[in-house]
């Protein structure tokens, strides 16, 4: 079968793409991802045909924007990224989609990726949209977000309201997309879901589903690429050779001045805390040479799924991978959330007894950090839950299970 994958968003929307291509192919399926330029290497690194969408996207160009909706309100960062980036760009990722999709049998889309989603309505694809967050799947057990629980009608009409609310941007995406090749139809901002199958690529033990959720919704468990990939650079193996570090910062995608930022930040609440630290810069470059000696920092491209499991506490900005991989390296988390999707990855971990309460980013100092970090290292109820996390994780395959919902549908619509 012949499957085209649209994949945007950030790195961590992306990944589990690289995971799901791979696992199709070797389920013998012919796949191609359409996706930023930027992201090619990860597709060509496992062979599998790539084609780039949309305007040319540098590191500093997408880390820009991640810190310009770090400093927005929820609302404001939907409003952000309809009139800027998708109502400008949308007829050239329109075109492109269009061109790549050709000669295709089925799509898999990202639940956001609204014009990814039109292409396969314009060419009669049945699709899947893929939840990489299930707070956006409305239910009447828990708020948008599962910021609260407020009873069936409380729940219920919270859904109804933040409808009406984002409802004029929507408006916007509609008209945009009834413009591009006529076909009218309903978009949700905070996920869009397809009629014919819907992914959500999450863990049982973490993003919650429940009783309601509907037919055609399959929860896979999270998409993970495959460890083979990575070879550690001597560096690391040298720094932990002697045991784990105390904690792991992860910067994740921000601009390379917040990064540089972040980096100093964190270099100060490592020594206030008196811990061995390692410190994953988020931009290209060469590496400092000025490091104390219980101080490592590590390359961008270093992933999670390793260098989680060099450290016993993670320091990161919970969105969907940071979070997963750490449950799985059985890594107690300090969070930092900036994002709606992040908040409600933080409020996760906490949940499970997994995290520290998640920082608010404006409250955040190296005399705070450094409190945190070090309750985390002493709480050793938290290093328990950690560890029965990771063990509970450790016989789920997201990429399996979904490659198997994919091909049960197209066999049933085909009998």
């Amino acid at each position: 079968m012949k499957i085209l994958l649209t994949a945007i968003g950030s790195t961590g929307d992306i990944l589990p793409f690289v995971a799901l291509a791979e696992a199709l192919k070797k389920a013998g399926h012919s796949v191609k991802v359409c996706s930023y330029n930027v992201y090619k290497s990860h597709f060509d690194k496992i062979n599998i045909p790539f084609a780039a969408v949309g305007p040319a996207l540098d590191l500093d160009k997408v880390g820009a924007v991640r810190d310009r909706l770090k400093r927005l309100s929820p609302f404001k960062q939907l409003d952000f990224l309809v009139n800027d980036v998708f109502l400008q760009e949308g007829e050239k990722f329109y075109n492109d989609f269009l061109v790549a999709s050709q000669g295709y049998h089925f799509g898999v889309c990202h639940s956001l990726d609204f014009i990814g989603q039109q292409v396969m309505m314009e060419n009669r694809l049945p699709w899947a949209s893929v939840i990489i967050c299930p707070g956006v799947i409305p239910t009447a057990y828990a708020a948008p977000m599962h910021v609260a629980k407020l009873g069936h009608w409380g729940n219920r009409l919270s859904w109804k309201l933040l409808g009406l609310v984002k409802g004029r941007v929507e408006k916007k995406i509609e008209d945009l997309l009834f413009g591009l090749n006529g076909i009218r139809r309903n978009i949700n901002v905070i996920g869009t879901f397809s009629p014919h199958l819907n992914l959500v690529a999450a863990s049982e033990f973490m993003g919650k589903t429940y009783p309601d959720l509907p037919n055609n919704f399959t929860v896979t468990g999270p998409w993970w690429v495959p460890e083979n990939h990575y070879q550690p650079p001597g560096a690391i193996e040298t720094f932990t050779s002697a045991g784990k570090a105390d904690v792991v910062f992860t910067l994740g995608s921000m601009g390379r001045a917040e990064g540089i930022s972040k980096k100093s930040l964190f270099m100060v609440a490592a020594q206030k805390a008196g811990v061995r630290a390692i410190i994953q810069k988020s931009w290209p470059g060469e590496m400092p040479d000025d490091l104390p000696d219980d101080i490592l920092i590590v390359d961008y491209k270093m992933p999670f799924h390793y260098l989680f499991r060099q450290a016993r506490v993670v320091v990161h900005l919970a969105n969907s991978g940071t979070s997963i991989a750490a449950c799985k390296a059985g890594a107690a988390s300090v969070t930092v959330p900036h994002l709606v999707d992040q908040r409600y990855w933080a409020a996760m971990l906490y949940e499970q007894g997994v995290s520290r309460r998640p920082l608010p980013p404006k409250k955040l100092t190296p005399d705070r950090l450094a409190a945190e970090i070090r309750a985390a290292l002493d709480d050793a109820v938290m290093a328990e839950r950690a560890a029965a996390l990771r063990e509970a994780m450790q016989n789920e395959n997201g990429t399996a299970n979904a490659v198997k919902a994919i091909e049960n549908f197209v066999y049933s619509i085909k009998e």
